[in-house]
């Protein structure tokens, strides 16, 4: 079974068809979806804002952090979730529009860049913390951040035009 046998199955799942030919849920979970991931986005890039020391420059990016990774992190799911519920709903046609696939390789990337911010960069926060301008591998992880999360904005949206 291909990926693409894969896809037309979820296509033709009565949860898909639901979704699909239902008055309001598709537009419901849209609209939620784009909700989301304004606000995720958003917050998003007020943090690598604060990475780049062009804001919150008095602010120690571990707090700045701290507050705003909550509300990213929920955003972020809130998004996820609508996400898979719109391809549920048009997985067969998703499966052959190159601006999905871009969105999605956007998306890994971004979400490996966080991975790696995390895992490595920010342990060493303490001593950087209070820098108006943090260190060159804090600022290039949010200059990437930053021009990936527009990259999956412009492909999610150019993929709902090409469609």
């Amino acid at each position: 079974m291909s990926l693409y046998d894969i896809c037309v199955w979820i296509h033709n799942t009565s949860i898909g068809t639901a979704i699909r030919e239902s008055t309001l849920m598709f537009p419901v979970i849209e609209g939620t979806h784009l909700l989301a991931m304004g606000a995720s986005a958003g917050i998003i890039a007020f943090s690598d804002l604060r990475l780049l020391g062009w804001v919150m420059k008095k602010e120690p990016v571990s707090e700045v952090m701290g507050r705003l990774l909550p509300w990213a992190i929920g955003g972020f799911a809130v998004v996820m979730v609508t996400g898979v519920l719109l391809f549920w709903a048009d997985a067969e046609s998703l499966y052959r529009n190159r601006w999905f696939r871009y969105k999605v390789l956007f998306l890994f990337l971004a979400a490996l860049n966080a991975l790696i911010y995390h895992s490595t960069i920010h342990r060493k926060v303490w001593a950087w913390d209070r820098e108006p301008i943090p260190p060159r591998s804090a600022r290039l992880a949010g200059l990437f951040s930053l021009a990936l999360w527009a990259l999956v904005i412009a492909a999610g949206r150019t993929t709902a035009y090409k469609m």
